[in-house]
């Protein structure tokens, strides 16, 4: 990333004023501080600005007697700068922080601008659940929901404009501007911006909601940390901004990502011990050697199936405690899902203490929801200001941790964050459009489960106290079939907007996965591809004892985790879309007189792949169009430039396609026919096109494409295999001998799998082929490739191809 140190400028008044002599039309200008305090919206009266030695500068602007804000300000690193705020209150009585605009434009004289204004502007905007990328001109729509109608998340959430970070990236002059907060202890961070249609914006504002948090007389508050870079790698300012993050608040979480078996989409509500246990012996069988450790009850063992209760119902006769010892024999962990926060009005301690639970303004416990699952009923917020409710939370986290309880699925933990919360008991504390009260009771659950892994299902998800080390990062995706094609989009370009946080702040889990029936096996790749892509957590929902053996073929290829995260090469720069006109193409012709279109952004992901014995580019291409089932069918084409997945543009590769086991030759490349002749036959093969440095691929969805993109040689060499997503990572010690004429290496899969190493010939031809010193011919693939069959008889499997 080439470092843009951007300029500020400050005058009398305190109105800030950033802009970058390297990005013409980039301004922010006038931008200032402004409060609601005891209901009473305030702007600054007056502003003293120091410039101190080092160029740091501080700005404390009085808003009334007795109430300023001091704002200090810093260089940072050569392409931005850092702000510390504190908000002092030295008047005689104490105040109700309302709202705080740390920056923001609603001042005279604020213009923000992110280039000229006709050039376009693609902006992202992120929350726990959710993530999008749009034009800055173009609307700002809400999330697709899913087709299955269970709640994601806590109803009443709301999307602004971006939480936590925001980034603004110009097409034209290829410059990107980043803001972000960099602590979340107390406020939930919000960027929030709104434009004119044309693109022009109106007001562009970062702060937060004050949860009417009370701040006593001659107190000073320290306010939440923010970071503004500018840069021309949208991609890179993220990374930097989330490594500081990192930096600051050190979190801690495992070194590999987690693998881990979840009952919610194989039985819901009709989970039960034996179920639990029938799945754990098949997948100590066909799923520990490949990385799962743990096993999860999700809700449905609670006692009157309530996310409140901690007791088991009666399809758990024997206890937690005597199931996570069966699993342990079986080597796993335990793990169960709560939901504890979230109390039912069937809950015992709803009647019992309903001093424990937030209020309404008549006193008694106020519902914030009525729940969607059996057996229904209204649902409270545990108030987590209130020393006894917080007692009552320490006692049933212990008790989990004593019935050997080794990972917890913490659901619906947002609500103590929302509106509704904010008549708590102690108003001192943040909750209820504050994150405070969500991290106690997050150090809480860390403090009695010190040993169990954490899920974050809602939860502050930057950093910081009570952090969680596994980060729910989407939607629930449900069961396959049953999920609109919208849906999947919305929700994997939300996974594509967090991708960036894998291993800085956490890992990621991209919900669960579901590749069994009734969805069609395209549904289950195309989950999987996204599972394997992202890095992170693999949270598997079939059920084990029906699961089809070509779904088994879809769960093994995804383990085990690289733990290495791709990058959407398209969430800022567009991979266009060539149309496709059948009946041009039956007449010879070479297409349709439509422009080209962009693709929806979060399309094309990239992952290098690095080993002992080789490195190559795996590229999963995502298609969400209805394809061959509309009415009209209508395939997808992707033109890739090799820039944007790191290659030479004038270099060219071997390429294989990992779901259908084909090596598609050398890419660029296309099947030609004389005279120029074209016919729709020609897209059997899926690479369409020959432009030098563009991958151009044409298939029909809603599917993925999972493409390895190798170095060519001039001599025999893998280009893919069938057990694995990566392509190879699971061979070792892969080795040409030119002098012998013998590719040789070695499969590192579990006892009993099956499938084939795919080899690209360089023109030459197999005299013999064997596997542990066993003959076994190989037979013709794709483009004139080898296909050698593999059956693992132990651990390790030999394998050679000698050439003639």
């Amino acid at each position: 990333m080439r470092q843009r140190m951007p300029e500020l400028n400050i005058n009398e008044q305190g109105a800030i004023s950033i802009s970058c002599p390297g990005w013409p039309g980039f301004t922010l200008q006038g931008l200032r501080p402004a409060l609601r305090v005891d209901g009473v919206d305030l702007t600054p009266l007056s502003a003293h600005v120091v410039t101190h030695k080092g160029g740091s500068t501080t700005v404390d602007y009085r808003f009334r007697e007795g109430l300023s804000l001091t704002c200090h300000i810093e260089q940072w690193q050569g392409c931005g700068y850092r702000f510390h705020a504190v908000i002092h209150n030295n008047g005689g009585t104490a105040i109700v922080l309302n709202n705080v605009v740390l920056l923001g434009t609603d001042g005279e004289g604020s213009v923000v601008a992110f280039g000229a204004a006709d050039e376009p502007v693609r902006v992202m905007e992120q929350g726990n659940y959710w993530g999008r990328v749009r034009q800055l001109s173009g609307a700002r729509e809400a999330p697709a929901n899913s087709a299955q109608g269970e709640p994601n998340e806590v109803p009443g959430t709301t999307h602004g404009s971006s939480d936590f970070v925001w980034v603004a990236y110009n097409q034209t002059s290829r410059m990107a501007f980043l803001a972000g907060f960099l602590s979340s202890e107390r406020w939930s961070g919000r960027i929030s911006v709104e434009t004119t249609p044309g693109g022009s914006v109106l007001h562009w504002n970062l702060g937060f909601d004050g949860a009417d948090v009370i701040l006593k007389p001659n107190s000073e508050t320290p306010l939440e940390d923010i970071l503004l870079l500018v840069g021309d790698d949208p991609w890179e300012l993220l990374a930097t901004y989330a490594g500081e993050v990192q930096a600051i608040h050190n979190p801690q979480f495992p070194a590999a990502p987690p693998v881990s078996w979840c009952s919610w989409y194989a039985y819901r509500l009709g989970v039960s011990e034996e179920r639990i246990l029938e799945n754990a012996r098949i997948a100590a069988e066909r799923l520990k050697p490949l990385g799962l450790r743990i096993m999860e009850l999700d809700l449905g063992w609670e006692a009157g199936n309530l996310p409140s209760t901690f007791e088991e119902n009666e399809r758990f006769p024997h206890g937690l405690k005597w199931l996570s010892e069966e699993l342990a024999k079986l080597g796993f962990d335990m793990g169960v899902w709560k939901a504890p926060f979230t109390i039912s009005e069937f809950d015992p301690m709803a009647k019992e203490h309903p001093e424990y639970l937030i209020q309404g303004e008549d006193g008694k416990p106020a519902p914030y929801w009525d729940w969607f699952w059996e057996p229904h009923g209204k649902v409270f917020i545990l108030d987590l200001t209130h020393p006894s409710a917080q007692a009552w939370l320490r006692s049933k986290m212990t008790s989990l941790a004593e019935r050997g309880v080794k990972y917890l699925k913490s659901d619906f933990i947002g609500c103590v964050a929302g509106d509704a919360a904010k008549r708590r008991y102690n108003p001192e504390i943040a909750a209820g459009g504050g994150l405070e009260a969500a991290r106690i009771g997050a150090r809480i659950i860390k403090e009695c489960l010190p040993a169990a892994l954490q899920l974050n299902c809602g939860g502050p998800e930057m950093p910081g106290t009570g952090h969680w080390p596994l980060l729910y990062t989407v939607q629930d995706t449900g069961n396959t079939g049953f999920i609109g094609h919208a849906f999947q989009r919305d929700n994997y370009q939300a996974a594509a907007c967090h991708l960036f946080k894998n291993y800085r702040w956490g890992i990621l889990q991209p919900s669960c996965l579901c590749v069994g029936a009734p969805g069609t096996l395209d549904d289950a790749r195309l989950r999987a591809t996204i599972a394997f892509l992202t890095g992170g957590q693999v949270d598997i929902s079939d059920t084990l004892t029906t699961l089809p053996e070509d779904r088994w073929q879809v769960l093994t290829a995804t383990l085990p985790p690289l733990g290495i995260t791709a990058k959407a090469v398209d969430l800022f720069e567009p991979v266009y879309a060539v149309p496709f006109d059948y009946e041009a193409v039956c007449r010879g012709e070479a297409g349709g007189q439509a422009p080209p279109k962009e693709h929806p952004p979060g399309s094309v992901w990239h992952l290098h792949v690095k080993t002992d014995w080789d490195e190559w580019d795996l590229i999963g291409v995502f298609s969400y169009s209805p394809g061959a089932s509309a009415e009209k069918p209508e395939m997808d084409r992707f033109a890739i430039p090799f820039p944007m997945l790191g290659l030479p543009p004038e270099s060219t590769r071997w390429g294989y396609e990992f779901w259908s086991g084909q090596f598609i030759g050398s890419v660029p490349g296309r099947r030609t026919n004389a005279r120029g002749y074209v016919h729709p036959g020609d897209y059997q093969d899926l690479t369409v096109g020959d432009v030098p440095g563009v991958l151009d691929i044409a298939f029909f969805g809603p599917c993925v494409k999972l493409l390895a993109l190798r170095a060519q040689r001039p001599h025999p060499w893998v280009v893919g295999t069938s057990f694995h997503q990566s392509c190879g990572a699971e061979l070792r010690n892969v080795a040409w001998d030119d002098a012998t004429g013998v590719l040789s290496g070695e499969m590192h899969r579990p006892v009993g799998e099956t499938g084939f190493v795919v080899l690209g010939a360089a023109g030459r031809t197999a005299v013999t082929s064997q596997v542990d010193g066993v003959p076994a011919p190989c037979r013709t693939g794709a483009n004139g490739s080898l296909i050698l069959p593999v059956t693992m008889k132990a651990d390790r499997a030999e394998w050679q191809v000698r050439f003639g």
